[in-house]
């Protein structure tokens, strides 16, 4: 086997006197690493080879090339930081090679231990790459052997191609240098251009910190502002080379715990009053390797608290004024050139320039924000986010927090907070506030400054501190607030309403920015006053289309149930309640049931519950409640109720009666049933109040109309009854008396003959009697209709043999049939016996065959028929149909009015206010014929058949 080491060239001083001359002629870093790589591959067998340079800022290795065995270089460690012990920071640091006999075993080999153990790497050497005490970085030469390292001669021929090597890199590195320092005046008139293109002051200064630190390469590029009101300078602007990230930043943002992002790191004057004056002065600040412009202790305090080794910083001055600094920072000590100071004594006199312009645009911006702000809202009004955030903008980007309060209550709500992310929710409550926080939020005549310290608590016990606000002072500080500022939205009245400042710095509010806030709190108050009266208006346009709604589902429910469901679910979606229910009874009945429910799954209750409407104590507690009842938990009602209520539990419960005026009965009650934590506002209520008025004047008049129905329906035909029996007295009365009185002129007449004729007188006297019997018996005919059936009638079914019911209907309509000359046949089956009250059911027949007789044509033809029936569906009720056919004419009208189908629809699909044929002769005869047949357990019906006749169906039970 050959030795890794072994050269492969017969005259290696040859080879290596080639290589060095074109190490020497090279000027790039990367044609000096490929012409060494080269000559190692050609000279030497290694397994690994690997140059990797070094970056002193960073103390970091970073790969240029290599090959592994002929594996790809992106396989091979490109970038890592030097750790303390490690073999290459040892390398580095002592700039000496290292040897290690095998490379997997080496625990301080970090990632090459993993590569080693990949591709079996063993004997390796680290060999420096070193001029004039400095390291540049490193070579690594790896073999398959064990312990296999370069012979003396080897190591000689390598330690001056890695010498040549590393001054081409220590040149390249000292002309890029010189080429930087030579012409400081490029980037610095780059820039300019650069500024002109720059918008506002905070893109200007990021511009001027960004090419700082391209050109001079430092660890971290800073200006630092001044405050004066603060006594510190505050980081307003940064660029940081390892990261390659710059941020800029004003003021920290505030977050509820109070903490603030690192990155905006202050310097107080109080502890670097030196470094101050010397800013003052005009004086250029450099701290470098045995050098510093501060005393010795001021330089180590300096440097602590910016966390560096070495620094340059030139004064930012304007017509004498120090603005804040520029200022380049090292991690390692570094000596300061001329051409480096130069360079950012210009970089600080450009931000000096372009400052007075940025503040000038900067003010007038604020002027106009101010006008914005302060004279007036546009037509239609801004949102208060929108206000909110302007008015932060303006303030340096402090939050802005607007309250609403109640000074009865005692009670205040966050109404608005921008930013969002301050950590308090939008209807957040907050402690309440002292009488003398209430007297001072109304007289103050501007708002009011607080200045907040950690140290409340002990300030308070004291005696000393701000006691202004002390309610509210630990909740601020805990949030990070230190300098708030307070404004009422309505000066000189109670507060409605105010804004909160919530400054995070420690600061003093100037007098322009105290009589800003108190304009533009009352501007806040004015957006406030608009939304509420724009909120109402929408509430009000919902309490129209509810009081529409209500009446559309009213109006075209196909019956009362649809119309109540359909009622209740858009309260339901109002209210956005997860239980409403309905409690309905009729005045004057004793048990009430649960007719409508609108409810999530898991609280459905049984609908048809009966309840007792006297003994139930919920409903009649609410039904002598004025207005709404509740809010009352479900578990504290009675245990009754929660009977019937047990889905329910843990809800808790409102309700509210269906009644039109206090004096009225009440028809029923609605109930609500929300979670605990719900609270209503009044929009609610008054939605509940609206659609449950609503609902019981409908329900009222439903009630009524039912009512005034089931009057008609008993009166009309009791009307009808009493019209014809009193007619028949009348018709019988009066025959009577017509033969009385002419029996008494014959028994006048009589008394002149001979007493001997006693036979005659005896037949006179009996006819007397049967008379006045007869009439005796009409009379008590009269009485009983008058006395039992005043206001209803009353039915007394009794059989009635059909042979019999003819010979009495015939004869009573025999004076119609014989004026007419109408021929009246009866189809006779056989003999059955109805079922009926004899005096209803005959009138009626009486007056179907009259009706008939009357649209018949003279000498017309009328046929009756009876069958027995069964009731249709199979049941076991018996029947008699009676047909009465004749040849007349009924008006169509009547006879689509009477369709089965139309009698038997339900009351509130018919308009009852609309003209009907049945509402007068001789359709109301036939509907009073139709009530009374229904009565007596038949029905009545009048149709035209299929030849032009019309028939009249007579439907009469044959038993009880």
């Amino acid at each position: 086997m050959q030795d890794t080491y072994t050269t492969t060239s017969a005259n290696p001083l040859v080879s290596l006197s080639h290589t060095l001359q074109t190490l020497r002629e090279q000027e790039t870093v990367e044609t000096l690493v490929k012409t060494t790589l080269d000559y190692l591959r050609t000279e030497f067998n290694y397994a690994l080879l690997w140059i990797g340079l070094y970056d002193r800022l960073s103390h970091r290795l970073r790969g240029i090339e290599g090959e592994l065995s002929q594996v790809a270089q992106q396989n091979l460690p490109q970038q890592f930081a030097l750790s303390p012990g490690d073999i290459m920071e040892q390398t580095v640091i002592q700039q000496a090679p290292v040897q290690v006999a095998d490379l997997r075993e080496e625990s301080r080999a970090g990632q090459w231990q993993t590569v080693a153990n990949r591709y079996g790497i063993q004997g390796t050497v680290v060999f420096p790459l070193c001029h004039r005490h400095l390291c540049f970085g490193v070579v690594v030469l790896g073999s398959t052997l064990w312990g296999d390292f370069p012979s003396v001669e080897q190591r000689s021929l390598l330690s001056m191609l890695f010498g040549e090597l590393a001054m081409g890199l220590h040149q390249g590195e000292m002309d890029q240098q010189r080429e930087r320092l030579k012409r400081p005046h490029e980037p610095l008139l780059e820039m300019m251009s650069q500024l002109q293109e720059s918008q506002s002051l905070d893109d200007r200064l990021r511009n001027i910190v960004a090419t700082t630190q391209q050109f001079l390469l430092p660890a971290r590029t800073h200006i630092y502002w001044y405050d004066g009101d603060r006594a510190l300078f505050w980081l307003r602007t940064r660029e940081q080379a390892a990261l390659s990230f710059r941020k800029s930043t004003t003021r920290g943002r505030l977050s509820r715990q109070g903490t603030e992002n690192r990155e905006t790191t202050e310097i107080p004057l109080a502890e670097f009053s030196g470094f101050h004056k010397t800013l003052c002065d005009n004086r250029l600040v450099a701290i470098g390797e045995a050098y510093s412009s501060l005393k010795a202790d001021a330089t180590s305090r300096l440097m602590a608290q910016i966390g560096a080794r070495s620094l340059l910083a030139a004064p930012i001055l304007s017509k004498g004024k120090l603005l804040g600094f520029l200022s380049v920072e090292g991690t390692e000590a570094r000596i300061w050139q001329e051409g480096e100071k130069d360079y950012i004594r210009g970089a600080a006199q450009l931000v000096a320039l372009t400052t007075p312009l940025s503040h000038l645009q900067e003010r007038m911006a604020e002027i106009e924000l101010d006008r914005d702000l302060t004279i007036g809202l546009p037509q239609g009004a801004t949102s208060l986010k929108s206000y909110s955030e302007r008015l932060s903008q303006r303030l340096h980007d402090a939050p802005v927090l607007v309250f609403s309060a109640d000074s009865q209550t005692n009670q205040i709500e966050l109404v608005s907070a921008y930013p969002e992310s301050l950590g308090w929710e939008v209807g957040e409550s907050f402690p309440s506030l002292s009488f003398v926080d209430w007297q001072l939020l109304q007289h103050s005549e501007g708002a009011i400054a607080l200045q907040l310290s950690d140290d409340f608590n002990e300030a308070s016990t004291r005696g000393g501190g701000d006691m202004r606000f002390t309610s509210w002072q630990p909740l601020l500080i805990e949030a990070g607030v230190r300098s708030p500022l307070i404004a009422n939205t309505e000066p000189g009245q109670l507060p409605k309403s105010f804004v909160v400042i919530a400054e995070p710095s420690s600061r003093v509010w100037t007098t322009s920015e105290r009589e800003l806030l108190t304009l533009a709190s009352r501007q806040v108050g004015q957006i406030l006053r608009s939304q509420a009266i724009q909120e109402n208006s929408q509430q009000n346009q919902q309490m129209v289309k509810g009081i529409r709604h209500g009446l559309n589902c009213l109006a075209n429910a196909p019956n009362w149930q649809a119309a109540e469901s359909s009622h209740l679910h858009y309260l339901a979606e109002i209210l956005e309640s997860p239980f409403v229910g309905l409690v309905t009874w009729e005045p004057g009945l004793k048990t009430a049931s649960l007719s409508t429910l609108v409810a999530q799954d898991a609280y459905q209750i049984p609908q048809g519950q009966e309840i007792n409407v006297k003994k139930e104590r919920l409903l009649q507690k609410v039904v002598s409640w004025q207005g709404l009842f509740g809010p009352v938990a479900v578990t504290r009602l009675p245990a009754a109720t929660q009977t019937w209520l047990e889905p329910l539990q843990g809800l808790v419960l409102r309700a509210i009666a269906l009644q039109t005026i206090t004096s009225s009965r009440a028809t029923g009650v609605i109930l609500v049933a929300d979670p605990p934590q719900r609270e209503w506002g009044e929009r609610q209520v008054e939605a509940l109040e609206l659609l449950a008025g609503q609902l019981a004047w409908a329900r009222r008049a439903m009630l009524l109309e039912k009512r005034l129905n089931r009057y008609r329906d008993r009166l009309d035909p009791l009307n009808w009854y009493k019209q014809h029996r009193l007619e028949e007295l009348y018709r019988g009365i009066g025959l009577d008396i017509k033969q009385l009185t002419q029996l008494t002129d014959l028994t006048g007449g009589l008394s002149r003959l001979d007493e001997d004729d006693s036979r005659a007188r005896s037949v006179q006297q009996v006819r007397h009697q049967e008379l006045l019997r007869h009439l005796s018996d009409n009379l008590n005919g009269a009485v009983n209709l008058l006395k039992y059936e005043q206001w209803r009638l009353q039915l007394n079914p009794e059989p009635i043999s059909i042979v019999r019911l003819f010979s009495r209907v015939l004869e009573r309509v025999e004076p119609a049939t014989a004026k007419r000359q109408i021929w009246m046949q009866v189809h006779r089956d056989e003999n059955v016996t109805l079922y009926a009250d004899s005096a209803k059911f005959e009138l009626v027949f009486v007056e179907v065959l009259l009706a008939a007789c009357r649209r018949s044509p003279a000498g017309g033809r009328i046929d009756i028929w009876y069958r027995s029936v069964t009731e249709e569906g199979g049941g076991d009720h018996e029947f008699v149909e009676l047909s009465v056919t004749d040849s007349g004419e009924v008006a169509p009208r009547i006879l689509g009015a009477f369709q089965p189908a139309i009698l038997s629809a339900p009351r509130e699909n018919r308009d009852l206010l609309a003209a009907s044929p049945l509402d007068r002769p001789p359709g109301l005869e036939l509907i009073i014929f139709e009530r009374l047949m229904r009565q007596m357990g038949g029905d009545f019906l009048i149709e035209k058949i299929e030849d032009g006749r019309i028939v009249s169906r007579l439907l009469v039970p044959r038993h009880s």
